[in-house]
């Protein structure tokens, strides 16, 4: 059973009484769910926003509306819980969902939310095995990633057990307050000797008591803008970042800056047409445009490592920029870390945050 899917769909179907608003914007006529794209915008509702939905629709999305003249509208939601709410409701007006986790976009194809990939339009043959299935493809991969202030250590951490080392690598450790996004448990499991292959069914009561140990050492961050701060203003000089977060400090805002990938943890999100989207051939056109664009993507990513689609057979790393390539999740940097076990996270989501929680709240 995937409880965190139940869950969100729960509160999905009393958030959509009350705050479901937004309507799909079409530039000629009524939305049109069959024939071709008519003009209409495709809406996007996007769970990361920010940096990236910029990026985004100045590469891949400007591309996609220079050929077709088909506009991407962005709709921003934290969480997939306004989506399930409005699948649920049958009141959905956007065309492609942005689904933070792999078992989101699982949770709504089981529940029969979203709608088959058309191969017959979307080349899906170009990307690697294993990221797509007929419901959706993966797309921005995120490594959550050991990161440290360059300047602040005469040597470099070279793994997460050295989050544990006081003695030679002091001060705060920066660490998210969301376990299935911060890698934290896992980092926590990896310092106490467990084995990455062993890793998943995580054994939280082991992971909590390896981070009573510096606990009063760790600085909480909340937010993707706020994990930087916290490095940039001297609240933490070591912690564990999403990987395109340590590539903004660094490229854009000057700070010294550095990553290892060794234990990291890496997952990806999936992009995936609604089955009631008011616009699903403009939607199958846009993943099929995505797919085709590798100039975009590399322009895309080498602003933002996260790779959208997750992993096209034509592009290799050195294709990319050189100052971007340690911080992109891809080849080599993938050898040493670890892939996050989303089966273990859909099943017990709820759990693993409510016992993440209490043990925070102490």
């Amino acid at each position: 059973m995937r409880i965190n899917g139940n869950r969100s769909r729960r509160v999905g179907a009393a958030l959509a009484i009350t705050t479901l608003t937004i309507t799909a914007c079409g530039s000629g006529g009524s939305p049109d769910s069959s024939g071709g794209s008519g003009g209409n915008d495709v809406l996007f509702y996007d769970t990361s926003g920010g940096d990236v939905w910029a990026q985004l629709n100045g590469t891949l999305f400007a591309d996609y509306t220079k050929k077709t003249g088909v506009t991407v509208t962005e709709d921003y939601n934290e969480a997939a819980t306004k989506f399930f709410g409005a699948a649920e409701a049958g009141q959905v007006p956007w065309s492609v969902v942005f689904f933070p986790t792999v078992n989101d976009a699982r949770t709504a194809s089981d529940a029969g939310y979203l709608a088959k990939i058309d191969t017959g339009i979307v080349p899906v043959d170009k990307l690697n095995k294993g990221t797509y299935d007929d419901y959706g493809i993966q797309v921005g991969t995120f490594g959550m990633v050991l990161a440290w202030d360059g300047a602040a250590y005469d040597k470099a951490p070279t793994s997460m057990s050295d989050l544990w080392d006081l003695k030679n690598f002091p001060g705060k450790r920066c660490f998210f307050n969301n376990p299935q996004y911060g890698w934290t448990l896992e980092a926590a499991l990896l310092a106490d000797g467990v084995a990455p292959a062993d890793l998943y069914p995580l054994d939280i009561d082991r992971a909590l008591r390896k981070l009573d140990e510096i606990k009063s050492d760790i600085t909480w961050w909340t937010s993707g803008a706020q994990s930087i701060e916290s490095f940039e203003n001297g609240s933490c000089d070591i912690g564990i970042l999403w990987a395109n977060r340590a590539t903004v400090a660094k490229a854009d805002n000057g700070f010294p800056m550095e990553i290892s990938w060794n234990g990291a943890g890496y997952s990806n999100s999936v992009w995936a047409i609604p089955a009631d989207a008011p616009n699903k051939a403009a939607a199958q056109e846009l993943l099929a445009n995505v797919i085709d664009n590798t100039a975009g993507q590399i322009a895309f990513a080498s602003k933002i490592p996260t790779p959208i689609p997750a992993s096209v057979t034509s592009i290799k790393p050195d294709d990319f920029p050189a100052q971007v390539r340690p911080f992109l999740p891809i080849g080599d940097n993938l050898k040493a870390a670890v892939p996050q076990n989303t089966d273990y996270y859909a099943a017990n989501l709820d759990a693993v945050v409510d016992q993440f929680n209490r043990w925070v709240g102490k």
